[in-house]
Order: C-alpha cells, then sequence, then structure tokens
C-alpha cells in the first residue's frame, strides 16, 4: 500500500479516530487515555494495524460515550478549535492519564502539534506521543510540551523497511535532551534476528543508558500470519540484556482485552 503524507499545516489536521480507551502497549499499558489519531504515514510496515492511516479519510469517527464503541463521523479536516470541543466532550484532564497522539504518523502534522499540545497542556491535559522515532527534526519542534513519548525502533527483518538506526539513534537524542519520559519499542518478528537485537540494545544503551526497551512480539495482522515463540523472545530479551540492563517482553495486551 503507497504511503500517505498529508500536508502539514498549523491550523487544520485530518483524523482518523478519537476514542477513550487503555494503553495496551509498553510501561504505561493499562493507563486510561483518550486517543487522537492522525491520518497518514510515511512508512509502510508489513505489521501495521492502522493500515486506515495510509488512505484517504474524508471522515473522522469520534466515539459518543467512552467504551460504547459508537461512533458518529464527522467531516475532515479539523482545527484546533473543533478538536478541543471533542476532546472536552470525551474527557476532562482529570478522567484520564493522557491523550494519545497516534497515527499512522502523527509528526508528519508536526506544524498542527506544535499549536495544539501547548493548547492542551495549558488546560492541564498530558500528552502521550506514539511515534516510528525516525523524524527527529520534527520532533525537536514538538519535544519542550511532549509529556510522555513511545517510539519505535525499526527492525527490517519484522516491518520490512529500510534499516533507521541513525534515524533512530538521533530521535532518541532528542527525547533524552528534553528529559521525555520515553521508552523505545521493537516490534519482533518470527524471523528477527540476534544480530538486529544487539543493535537494537547498543542503540538504547549507548543514546540513553536508562531508557527502557520494550521487545513487543509482533501480533499477526494482515501479512504478517505468524509470531514469535516464547522460546524466540526469551532468546531475544537473553541477547538484549547483555548490552542493555532495562529490557522488558510486553505483548499488545489491548488485544487480549478486545478493547479498541
Amino acid at each position: 500500500m503507497p504511503t500517505l503524507i498529508p500536508l502539514a499545516t498549523s491550523t487544520k489536521a485530518h483524523l482518523v479516530e478519537l476514542f477513550v480507551s487503555v494503553q495496551g502497549e509498553g510501561p504505561w499499558v493499562g493507563e486510561r487515555q483518550l486517543f487522537v489519531r492522525f491520518l497518514g504515514c510515511n512508512l509502510d510496515c508489513l505489521y501495521c494495524d492502522a493500515p486506515e492511516t495510509k488512505t484517504k479519510q474524508p471522515t473522522c469517527r469520534v466515539e459518543r460515550e467512552p467504551g460504547t464503541w459508537e461512533f458518529d463521523y464527522l467531516p475532515n479536516p479539523f482545527s484546533l478549535d473543533a478538536l478541543q470541543t471533542l476532546v472536552h466532550g470525551l474527557a476532562e484532564p482529570t478522567d484520564i492519564h493522557s491523550i494519545a497522539i497516534t497515527g499512522g504518523e502523527p509528526l508528519l502534522h508536526h506544524k498542527f502539534l506544535a499549536e495544539w499540545i501547548p493548547m492542551l497542556r495549558n488546560e492541564g491535559y498530558r500528552t502521550y506521543l506514539e511515534t516510528s522515532g525516525e523524524l527527529d527534526e520534527r520532533m525537536a519542534k514538538v519535544a519542550e510540551w511532549v509529556d510522555f513519548c513511545a517510539m519505535d525502533i525499526k527492525l527490517p527483518s519484522s516491518s520490512g523497511e529500510r534499516p533507521m538506526w541513525a534515524e533512530h539513534r538521533r530521535f532518541l537524542a532528542v527525547c533524552r535532551e528534553h528529559e521525555i519520559p520515553t521508552f523505545a519499542k521493537a516490534v519482533v518478528g518470527a524471523n528477527s534476528t540476534f544480530e538486529e537485537i544487539e543493535e537494537t540494545a547498543r542503540l538504547a544503551a549507548e543514546v540513553w543508558p536508562e531508557v527502557v526497551l520494550v521487545l513487543q512480539p509482533v501480533t499477526p495482522f494482515g501479512a504478517v500470519t505468524e509470531a514469535p515463540t516464547v522460546a524466540q523472545m526469551l532468546g531475544f530479551q537473553a541477547v538484549a540484556l547483555r548490552l542493555h540492563r532495562n529490557v522488558r517482553i510486553i505483548p499488545q495486551t489491548h488485544k487480549m482485552l478486545g478493547a479498541l
């Protein structure tokens, strides 16, 4: 599927959906969040479980009440004020841990985020940015307002993408420079290699020794039909721990729960 890269603008953004659920990945698993999914992605990972972000969406679905999975469909694009009105309708700052800004790749909308995230912070909301972890220059433009970051380290074996080790290093360095609570996540496939895991762990250890590195077994979806075995995951973790002291295996728990 071809990638979809939306026009970056500071006043309007194309969205896919807004809903309330629990975070299913990484060390903040189980935290209640309002998810705001932005349209567009510059990558085409084999395991992508949000293919709708790669196709132009005339409307955005907005959950009517948290947990109902009943949606209204509103026309794209959205202004800053229109999006803020939707946020207010779904959750107050005290109702949730944070607003998960996700995609696709939300940093394609960095100009919009640079206007919107400060608005959220002024009203007491915290933000949790989910990103592919390679658009470091765009991250640098919004980093001062981001409260939490979940960044990917793309393994070529599982993602089907080219190696991006240098980009990931620069991105993680931006997060460290701004002291953003961050974890790095590598989605691991059945055909992933020890060499990739070593490179991932070395990257984390050299750029930010304290960062949490999550090895996430791929959830079969679309073209991906096989997940790594428990033995494989334990082997990968053992290899990573030789280079980096904080390595965890955490699957996609929201899939187990049956949540969005």
